[in-house]
């Protein structure tokens, strides 16, 4: 039988001993629990940015960026200079293998990281934050 076919139950009113209805609660007077509840003071809270490890310094010298090797928690940004071809070119955005870069005309290009020469010890890096 289907659901819309079956006679519908209706929930069991719910009586007091006389078969009046029970009688409405009351309010105590007293906050909800929740309210109640006290937060203790605790040690001050300082920002994550005082806990940050000191940046790591890369060794210096012009390098192939697919050969520049940053540790688990750290980004590469983008807006540095790289040379492409014996070309300066400015890098915009940095992907997993390649980097967007703004071409000679200003239109955007991408060219391959192994293609690309930095200066390690100028790369703009950050470390990740927790969270």
């Amino acid at each position: 039988m289907s659901s819309s076919k079956r006679p519908s139950r209706k929930a069991p009113e719910k009586t007091g001993r006389d078969g009046q209805p029970p009688p409405l609660r009351r309010p105590s007077g007293r906050p909800p629990a929740a309210a109640r509840l006290t937060i203790k003071p605790g040690r001050p809270r300082t920002a994550w940015a005082d806990h940050a490890p000191p940046p790591r310094q890369l060794p210096g010298g012009s390098r192939r960026l697919s050969e520049v090797q940053l540790e688990e928690d750290e980004v590469l940004l983008e807006g540095f200079d790289a040379l492409l071809n014996g070309v300066k070119v400015r890098i915009t955005a940095v992907l997993e293998r390649t980097c967007v870069y703004q071409g000679a005309e200003g239109e955007r290009r991408l060219a391959t990281k192994s293609e690309l020469w930095v200066e390690a010890d100028k790369l703009p890096i950050r470390r990740r934050g927790i969270g």
